[in-house]
């Protein structure tokens, strides 16, 4: 895959994505970036951003990162260590790299990010490709 429209519109047709505020913003071979806009319902009631959806940030940068070998994958696994409370910013940017691709099984670093640069997470995801190509959403399939 070259230009990885089949991916953009693949987010474009995510809409737990879209409802958390989470927004794919690079794709290349292996890797993906994303943001968090930051919502007074992405919130704690600490005033921090809520764990889970840091998790489901990561989960998706990542995600889309595994999907640039254009095969269906799924988590396997994933564990996130919270560094630093995600307080006090409009935006959390994430990127994702690989840190092993197999044939079925591949393993992925995220870094969450707060505006200052300053790292609030990172998180290890393993996805299990099941050998299914992507379906086409640039067509509109599901």
């Amino acid at each position: 895959m070259d230009s990885y429209s089949n991916l953009w519109a693949r987010h474009k047709h995510n809409g737990f994505a879209a409802y958390n505020g989470i927004e794919i913003t690079q794709i290349e071979e292996g890797r993906a970036q994303g943001v968090l806009t930051v919502r007074p319902s992405s919130l704690n009631p600490m005033g921090m951003v809520h764990g889970g959806l840091l998790a489901a940030l990561a989960d998706t940068v990542a995600g889309v990162a595994a999907a640039t070998s254009g095969q269906v994958g799924v988590t396997l696994d994933c564990r996130m260590d919270y560094l630093r409370p995600a307080a006090g910013s409009e935006k959390i940017f994430c990127a994702a790299v690989p840190q092993r691709r197999g044939n079925h099984i591949a393993v992925y670093r995220a870094e969450l990010t707060d505006g200052s640069g300053a790292l609030v997470a990172c998180g290890v995801f393993t996805f299990f490709f099941t050998g299914q190509p992507l379906p086409d959403f640039k067509a509109g399939s599901p």
